[in-house]
């Protein structure tokens, strides 16, 4: 398979030029979402295992098996399974900064961003919906609802601001503040993805869902992230983030 291809596939839509109406916000959601951000980077580090089931209708389902390290907003991905994607490896420094290494080429290469509406490998996730932890450096947020259990927020992008979304609903569990349901809206209105995230479980104060599901609805696609293991605040060296650590 040409390279261009794999580059195709692994990259994301990390920017997607929008122009949007001005942002509308209120002083309690943009505390919510705060909160929200607060309790989803109280760790130092992380370290997961997932299984990964990608259904679609009329096509058999695809799994595939991945390994994260996350230090502030550095994130690695390395695929385990398939025999065709073990190896390959995604490094995040930044939004902006992205890496690919895939074994049967040897090398690294940077992967611009672009418009495409492509998927992370075939996913309905994006590498860029996975890794976002923060929200309020483009987005203002404005509560919907509030009741004992969990309140409701509308992200809009602030003025000035590139975005992935033109609205973001997101709902936010109060009895730790981590998101339990997010909704993703294009430039027309249209929600194009629902996210769920489910099965929290803490150590100490950190908390993070044991299943992650998103739906893309312009694809009838589904993926489903099941957490295998977990690691928190384990020492990390920079050095993993590197991309001279993508070819080892």
């Amino acid at each position: 398979m040409r390279f261009s291809h794999f580059v195709a596939i692994a990259a994301t839509t990390l920017a997607l030029g929008l122009t949007h109406a001005p942002a509308y916000a209120d002083d309690a959601g943009d505390k919510s979402l705060a909160a929200a951000e607060t309790a989803m980077n109280k760790a130092k580090s992380h370290y997961f295992e997932y299984e990964a089931t990608t259904t679609e209708a009329g096509k058999a389902d695809k799994k595939v098996g991945l390994n994260v390290w996350i230090k502030a907003e550095k994130r690695l991905t390395e695929f385990t399974s398939p025999a065709d994607l073990k190896g390959t490896k995604v490094l995040i420094l930044s939004p902006s900064e992205m890496y690919v290494y895939l074994p049967a080429f040897g090398k690294v290469r940077r992967i611009a961003s672009h418009t495409s509406d492509q998927s992370a490998f075939g996913m309905a996730f994006s590498q860029a919906d996975l890794a976002t932890q923060k929200y309020s450096s483009s987005y203002q947020a404005a509560q919907s609802s509030s009741s004992d259990k969990e309140v409701k927020l509308t992200l809009t992008p602030k003025s000035g601001q590139t975005t992935d979304y033109s609205k973001i609903e997101m709902t936010v569990a109060k009895d730790n503040n981590v998101p339990t349901e997010i909704k993703y809206y294009n430039t027309e209105g249209k929600l194009i993805k629902t996210e769920t995230r489910t099965g929290y479980t803490c150590e100490s104060s950190v908390c993070t869902p044991g299943t992650l599901k998103m739906v893309d609805h312009t694809k009838n696609l589904t993926t489903t992230l099941v957490r295998k293991k977990w690691k928190v605040n384990d020492t990390i060296s920079d050095e993993t983030f590197s991309k001279r650590n993508l070819e080892k």
